[in-house]
C-alpha cells in the first residue's frame, strides 16, 4: 500500500513540475493562439500551417491588438496616439481603410463592412505589423460589423470601453492635453440621438466581444471579472492612455491549469505573515515562513542543519544566498506544495535570493509587494506582546487584553527596538532593487490600509491571469564556436536538396 502511495506522490510531483514549466514558457497561450488561427483560416494542410505559424507565433504572444469603444463625444484618436507612443502599435481609422479599399468618404457606406475588413486583412497579411500590433480607433461600429471582422480573422487581444459620465458636473472631464481641456456644451437633441444610437450599438458590441471586454470608468475598472478602484481626480488624456496601456499588458487566461505559487514581500510588521495565513486557508495552499523553516532546518541532524549552525552560532552571520535557496527548495519541492501550491513569506530578502528562486523548477507565478510605512511597521512590532501561557498575540495599542492577562504578556526576542530598527533598515536597503528586478511581473499593495481592504486587493490580484515571469530571469544566448563544430557522416542532410524532387509545401499568410 505504501508503494502505491509513493508512486502516486511521484506522479503528482511530476505533473506539478510540468505545469510550472508550461506556465513559465507560456505553452498554453501559444497553443491557444495556434488553435484560434486554425479555426479562422481552416488550411488544407494543417500540419504545414502549424509549422509555418510557429515561426511567428512566439513573437505574437505579447503583441497587442486593441479595439477602442467610446461615446461619440470622446476623442478616440487622441487616446490612440498615446497608446501608440506607449505600446508602439499602429492606429487604424475608418478613413484609412476606406482609402485602402478605394471607397469615397462622401457616399453612403451601409454595406461596406466586408470591404473594410478585407482591406485591413490585406494590410495585416503583409506582415508589417506582426511585431508591433494595432488599435482600431472607430471600428467596428455595430455588432454585425464586429462579426464580419471576426469571420475575416481580425481578432483583438483587448477591447477597451471608455465610460464618460453624463453628470452636468463632469461635462468638462474629457481632457485633450496637459494644459487644456474640452468643455462640453449642454445636451441638445442631436446629442441625445447620437447617445441613444451609441448605447444601442454598444449592447451589440458587448455581445460580440464579451470574452475580451475591459470596462474603463472614472472610478472603477472591470477586467475579466476583477474590480479595482482608481483615484482619478483631474486627469489628462495622456494619463488615461498610460493607464489603459497598463491594462493592455495584463494577459488573459487561456484555460490552462494553474497552481498558486505566491511570494509576499514586505518588511517585518507589514502584515505579510497574517495575510499569508489567510490566503493559505482561503485557497487551501501551504504557508511557508522562511524564518520558521530555517529554524527547523537548523535543528535537524544533517549536513544542512550543521552548516546553518556554523553560520549562525560559529560565525554569527546570516547564511549565504546559495544556502538559503536550499532551505526554500527543500520545502517548495515537497509533495504538498507541488500538489496544492504555496505562499512564501520572509524570503527573498535581497535580489540575489530572488534570482535563485526564479531559477528553481517551480518559480513563483505571483509576486506581491506589501508596501507599509516604517512608522506603521515600527508601531505594530513595538506594541506586540505574546501571552506567556497561551502563546496568543496581543496589540497594546488595541487594548484587546484584560488586566489579568497583562501580567502574563511578554516581548518576543525579535521585537526589541534595536532588532526592529535593524530589520526595517535592511528591508529598505534591498526592496528598491528587488522591485526593479521584478518589474511589471510584480504587484504593489498598500499595506497601510485596513486589513480587510488589503485582503480584497490581494485576492483581486490572484484572480487575474498570472503575469509573465520569464522576463525576470535574463539568460544569455548560447555562444557557438565554429571551430568546435565537426562534420558527422550520420547527420541528417540539408532538406533543401530534396526541393526539386518533391512537391512544394503551400505557403500561408498570417494576420
Amino acid at each position: 500500500m505504501s508503494e502505491l502511495q509513493d508512486v502516486e506522490k511521484r506522479i503528482h510531483s511530476a505533473n506539478a513540475r510540468f505545469v510550472a514549466y508550461l506556465e513559465k514558457h507560456r505553452i498554453y497561450e501559444l497553443f491557444h493562439d495556434i488553435a484560434t488561427q486554425l479555426m479562422i483560416q481552416k488550411p488544407d494542410d494543417h500540419l504545414v500551417f502549424i509549422k509555418q505559424y510557429l515561426e511567428i507565433a512566439a513573437k505574437r504572444l505579447d503583441v497587442p491588438r486593441i479595439i477602442l469603444i467610446a461615446p461619440p463625444t470622446f476623442d478616440r484618436m487622441a487616446l490612440a496616439k498615446v497608446l501608440q507612443e506607449e505600446l508602439n502599435i499602429y492606429p487604424f481609422t475608418i478613413k484609412e481603410l476606406r482609402k485602402a479599399c478605394e471607397k469615397d468618404n462622401e457616399t453612403c457606406h451601409c454595406a461596406e463592412s466586408m470591404d473594410l475588413a478585407f482591406a485591413m486583412r490585406k494590410i495585416l497579411e503583409t506582415g508589417a505589423l506582426h511585431a508591433c500590433g494595432w488599435v482600431l480607433v472607430d471600428l467596428p461600429r455595430t455588432k454585425t460589423e464586429a462579426r464580419v471582422f471576426q469571420r475575416t480573422g481580425i481578432i483583438p487581444t483587448h477591447v477597451i470601453q471608455l465610460i464618460v459620465s453624463n453628470d452636468a458636473d463632469n461635462y468638462e472631464n474629457i481632457y485633450m492635453n496637459d494644459t487644456c481641456y474640452h468643455v462640453c456644451t449642454p445636451i441638445n437633441i442631436k446629442r441625445k440621438m447620437d447617445e441613444r444610437r451609441y448605447e444601442k450599438q454598444l449592447r451589440g458590441l458587448k455581445e460580440a466581444y464579451a470574452n475580451f471586454l475591459i470596462v474603463r470608468n472614472e472610478t472603477m475598472v472591470t477586467l475579466f471579472f476583477c474590480f479595482k478602484e482608481v483615484d482619478v481626480g483631474i486627469r489628462t488624456i495622456e494619463e488615461l492612455g498610460k493607464d489603459c496601456a497598463k491594462l493592455v499588458k495584463i494577459k488573459k487566461h487561456c484555460g490552462g491549469p494553474s497552481i498558486f505559487r505566491i511570494v509576499l514581500i514586505g518588511s517585518r510588521g507589514s502584515g505579510c505573515t497574517t495575510l499569508a495565513k489567510y490566503l493559505a486557508e482561503r485557497f487551501n495552499i501551504v504557508h511557508i515562513d522562511y524564518d520558521y523553516i530555517t529554524e527547523q532546518s537548523r535543528l535537524q541532524r544533517n549536513s544542512l542543519g550543521e552548516l546553518l549552525g556554523i553560520y549562525e552560532h560559529g560565525w554569527g552571520e546570516r547564511p549565504k544566498p546559495e544556502i538559503r535557496i536550499q532551505i526554500i527548495q527543500k520545502y517548495i519541492s515537497g509533495y504538498e506544495c507541488l500538489k496544492r501550491g504555496w505562499v512564501l513569506t520572509g524570503y527573498p530578502k535581497q535580489v540575489e535570493d530572488f534570482k535563485l528562486l526564479d531559477l528553481s523548477p517551480t518559480p513563483p507565478n505571483r509576486v506581491i509587494f506589501v508596501e507599509t510605512s516604517g512608522d506603521v511597521c515600527r508601531r505594530r512590532l513595538l506594541n506586540r506582546r505574546y501571552n506567556l501561557v497561551t502563546g496568543s498575540k496581543h496589540d497594546l495599542s488595541m487594548k484587546d487584553y484584560t488586566d489579568t492577562d497583562h501580567c502574563q504578556l511578554g516581548i518576543h526576542p525579535r521585537d526589541y527596538r534595536l532588532i526592529v530598527e535593524r530589520d526595517l533598515q535592511e528591508h529598505e536597503e534591498n526592496v528598491t532593487e528587488m522591485l526593479q528586478y521584478a518589474g511589471e511581473s510584480a504587484v504593489k499593495i498598500d499595506g497601510n490600509e485596513d486589513e480587510k481592504v488589503v485582503r480584497e486587493k490581494v485576492e483581486a490580484c490572484l484572480m487575474r491571469p498570472a503575469p509573465n515571469q520569464q522576463s525576470r530571469v535574463p539568460r544569455s544566448s548560447a555562444e557557438i564556436d565554429p571551430m568546435n563544430v565537426e562534420f558527422d557522416p550520420d547527420d541528417e542532410p540539408d532538406s533543401s536538396v530534396f526541393d526539386n524532387i518533391r512537391a512544394l509545401e503551400p505557403v500561408y499568410t498570417f494576420l
